[in-house]
């Protein structure tokens, strides 16, 4: 997989050879971001804001977030083989501060919050950016796994999200309903090939 802006623009990065793990494409990826960095006030970058990527897979979206400015991501995944494959892509780009890896079951982790590092005091505290990006068997149909609705509530409420943060999901295309993801509200939502992109926030 290759990095599609930003300082890394241009790097591979390893991918899991896995049928457990769907490979975000260049062409997903540069629609995203560019909805991302308008949404935010960057176009094509992001601003130093700290990133929650979940079902992070081999952490193509938090490494391309990186990339385009954002100051820290946590890559929260389950399965420790892949998990080890975002340690590697991580070694490989030299970034150490500014990630963590926490293998662990993304419904029941304990999300730690963005670290504060003595130069650089203006990092941010919260989480601004979150990417939620599950198998897609666990948001077909209407009604979500158990384990999401959970999850949903968690990023709905916990004082670590940022209260304007804007949370994207993506799961597959469905033309009859869409996954409820309440009680997070949907502000906008974008289909590219056979996947669904929606632009989340936390309710007021």
């Amino acid at each position: 997989m290759r990095i599609v802006a930003g300082k890394w623009r241009g790097r591979r990065v390893a991918a899991p050879d896995t049928m457990d793990t769907r490979p975000i494409l260049d062409r997903a990826k540069v629609v995203l971001f560019d909805m991302l960095g308008h949404r935010l006030a960057q176009p094509g970058s992001l601003p130093p804001l700290a990133v929650l990527d979940l079902f992070a897979g081999s952490g193509a979206l938090g490494i391309e977030a990186l990339s385009r400015g954002a100051r820290y991501c946590l890559f929260v995944e389950q399965s420790r083989p892949i998990a080890a494959i975002i340690r590697k892509n991580l070694d490989s780009l030299e970034i150490i501060r500014e990630a963590d890896v926490l293998q662990a079951d993304v419904t029941r982790a304990a999300f730690k919050p963005p670290p504060l590092l003595p130069d650089t005091p203006d990092a941010p505290a919260r989480y601004g950016l979150v990417f939620v990006d599950p198998p897609y068997r666990l948001l077909k149909g209407r009604t979500p796994a158990a384990g999401l609705r959970d999850l949903f509530r968690t990023l709905a409420h916990s004082p670590l999200i940022d209260p304007d943060a804007l949370i994207v999901v993506r799961h597959e295309a469905q033309d009859a309903t869409s996954p409820d993801l309440a009680p997070l509200v949907e502000q906008e939502r974008r289909d590219v090939g056979n996947m669904t992109f929606r632009f989340m926030v936390r309710p007021v």
